[in-house]
């Protein structure tokens, strides 16, 4: 059976476009998202504390020109910049929670931060 493409009184019958709504995340993606950003502003402060400890020993350089640019003013203004940048993106993609792409996101930085914080431990461990 075919629609309709025209009626006989009103002319031709205009299909309706409907656009594509994911489904919002429900309470258990809500709490997975929140463990993810809780997590990376743990794994944030991880890096900075393993970077910073890395300077001091002089054996590794900031190869972040941002960040470098705020360890060489100072210690302070590395940390605040640094945990106020990623604070405030977890911020957003809270804020943002009812997209599944906030979920994508969160899980993708994680996993990044988590790399490197490894990365970086395990580096440190093997002086």
């Amino acid at each position: 059976m075919s629609l309709p493409t025209t009626d006989e009184r009103a002319g031709p019958v205009k299909l309706a476009r409907r656009r594509y709504v994911p489904p919002p995340l429900g309470p258990f993606g809500r709490r997975v998202l929140l463990t993810l950003l809780v997590a990376l502003c743990v794994l944030n402060v991880a890096d900075f504390a393993l970077t910073r400890y890395s300077l001091w020993l002089g054996f590794a350089t900031e190869s972040n020109s941002v960040m470098d640019f705020f360890f060489r003013r100072s210690d302070v203004a590395a940390a605040v910049f640094k945990l106020g940048v990623v604070t405030g993106g977890a911020v957003a993609l809270w804020v943002l929670r009812r997209y599944r792409a906030a979920l994508i996101g969160a899980v993708f930085l994680a996993a990044v931060f988590a790399a490197v914080v490894t990365y970086q431990a395990l580096w440190i461990v093997s002086l």
